[in-house]
């Protein structure tokens, strides 16, 4: 086995079949797009392709919903929304564009421009599609917003260096709903889709694509399962769940027995034909240690100490996918790696702190932002979040009256890890260090300095609001674990990077720079927004302006011949029994 397939046995991919022409093949079913992946890129791809006028048919390895389903349902959209103007904020696209640039994404300006112009046409698309959309404000700073609030600031927009520049404005657009609210609009988009004739083969992941010799891609080769494995091959998706700590072990035993079922699960191969493209749309590879391993080597040695955002279907499938035909890969060893310190919402009154006893980062920062900026310190990630007795047990409060619905998501995370993760308490600085391993002049200075800051009112040399900057003052103290190889810690972690993609279109690109006919990339299995900087929501939003874009491109904007060709191949369609 040469390396190449080595890389693709990782995620069980073949490598492709190349025919003379699709004549030479007996398809079990055909369809204008195929869709590899029905999470969040893969049902806008199949909607926007069905709306115009084209016959889809998506394929998924389990039911559909991926990552997207498990989502908090944030929606990063601004320049003017109907949400944002009913919250009483004047946002711009422009204003967008500039927050985004500072931010730094992974595209071209005119890209993110593009991105930006299309932000208010998009979020109404999927208004228009029944996705429940609202404009009460959640002003404070917060990771999620509590129940009855559906937009808040989700990214660095409020953080001085920032603010000074562009004018904030909130952009996290939570989908209405209790809770986490991903499942509702995965669920009105799915809708939306079946009621334009998208048609789901769920329970089949894709083994590999079927390529004519001039190299372009015509379609997928897909295992089956028969109905009776259904129930058996669900159970052991459920398995594997975001939200639960400590599951590292857990979730990998669970995928090895998937693996171990599919292979005894009787499925038949069946030979699927895209007239027009196939879109690539399975997220990305969290949940494929191997991969990870490659990539992010201490995020895969810490896997039982992460909670991997994400699905069981997020083990790189279809980036291989891409690869086994020649599409090159960036970007991947970017991750989203999180760290919550809010809710509850004081806590980013306290100093966190390296082993140095150095602050190292603002931490009023977006999740995203600290979470990466723990990662990066010695010892493996190493960090402690000092807070006083007035906010350590004022932040205990918040969490035991945060709501039914969002207590076991936010606050049990961060409550399991002040009981077990190794939280220190001690009357004074310097027996606060020595039971950390913390060094203790630099912890002294790091809080005096911040003590006198806070009194004079002075900007935070490493930028965090105004209005959370309190004294620490007289003990007694305390110091939350906040280290990444914490098990308690819940850190939460996804993969950013995948196929490289021609930014107009969407198309799969080959190494040289060309454009591999007939393939396309959505979504986490496509560098995309969310690459390099990622806030909440920009994931989310980066599905619909991947996923629209890939269909339109493989439709042909105006193509009227093929609309009329695409409405009768309806009657024409053979379907998998």
């Amino acid at each position: 086995m040469n390396q190449h397939d080595d890389k693709l046995s990782e995620a069980d991919i073949e490598p492709c079949c190349v025919v003379d022409s699709a004549d030479d093949i007996s398809w079990d079913s055909e369809a204008d797009i195929v869709v590899v992946g029905f999470g969040g890129a893969g049902v806008a791809a199949a909607l926007e392709a069905a709306e115009r006028g084209a016959s889809v048919i998506a394929v998924d390895r389990f039911d559909g919903g991926g990552a997207t389903a498990y989502s908090g349902g944030i929606l990063y959209s601004g320049g003017g929304t109907p949400q944002q103007k009913e919250a009483g904020y004047e946002d711009t696209a422009e204003n967008m564009r500039k927050y985004l640039a500072l931010e730094y994404v992974p595209v071209r300006d005119e890209t993110l421009r593009r991105f930006c112009d299309n932000s208010v046409s998009n979020l109404a698309w999927v208004a228009q599609h029944g996705v429940p959309l609202s404009g009460d404000l959640y002003s404070g700073k917060v990771t999620y917003p509590p129940e009855g609030k559906f937009l808040y600031y989700s990214g660095n927009e409020k953080a001085p260096a920032i603010a000074a520049q562009v004018p904030p404005a909130p952009r996290g657009h939570r989908v209405v709903g209790k809770g986490m609210t991903g499942k509702v609009y995965f669920a009105a988009m799915q809708k939306a889709a079946f009621e334009r004739g998208v048609k789901l083969i769920p329970h089949a992941p894709a083994r590999r694509l079927v390529v004519d010799k001039s190299g372009a891609v015509i379609g997928i080769e897909i295992d089956q399962f028969p109905e009776t494995a259904f129930a058996k091959h669900r159970s052991l998706y459920k398995k594997v769940s975001p939200y639960l700590p400590l599951s590292g072990e857990r979730a990998e035993k669970a995928i090895r027995g998937c693996a171990q079922f599919e292979k005894e699960a009787g499925a038949r191969r069946k030979l699927i034909r895209a007239r027009r493209g196939v879109v690539l749309s399975s997220g990305g590879f969290v949940y494929n240690l191997s991969i990870l391993s490659k990539h992010r080597p201490e995020l895969a040695s810490s896997y039982g100490a992460l909670m991997r955002q994400g699905s069981m279907g997020c083990n790189g499938s279809g980036i291989a996918l891409g690869e086994s035909v020649g599409g090159v890969t960036g970007l991947m060893s970017n991750a989203f790696v999180g760290r919550v310190l809010s809710p509850p919402e004081g806590f980013v009154k306290g100093v966190m702190v390296n082993q140095d006893g150095k602050r190292f980062i603002n931490e009023d920062a977006y999740i995203g932002t600290v979470g990466n900026a723990i990662a990066k310190q010695s010892a493996d990630g190493t960090a402690w979040l000092i807070l006083n007795k007035s906010t350590f047990w004022g932040g205990i409060k918040a969490l035991l009256t945060i709501g039914r619905a969002l207590f076991i998501l936010w606050a049990t995370p961060t409550l399991v890890n002040i009981l077990f993760g190794g939280t220190k308490k001690a009357a004074t600085l310097e027996k606060l260090a020595e039971k950390c391993g913390i060094n203790t002049s630099g912890l002294v200075a790091t809080v005096r300095d911040y003590d006198k800051l806070a009194a004079a009112n002075q900007p935070d040399p490493v930028g965090k609001i105004a209005s959370n900057i309190a004294p620490i003052g007289s003990g007694p103290y305390y110091a939350i674990n906040v280290s990444i190889n914490n098990r308690f810690a819940a850190t939460s972690a996804f993969t950013l990077g995948g196929l490289k993609v021609d930014e107009d279109t969407g198309g799969v690109l080959r190494a040289d720079g060309s454009i591999i006919p007939g393939l396309y990339a959505a979504g986490r299995t496509a560098v995309g927004m969310c690459s390099h900087a990622y806030m909440s929501g920009l994931s989310l939003a980066d599905t619909l302006f991947s996923g629209r874009r890939a269909a339109a491109s493989a439709i042909g904007e105006g193509d009227q011949q093929h609309a009329e060709v695409a409405n009768s191949a309806h009657d024409r369609e053979r379907t998998i029994a």
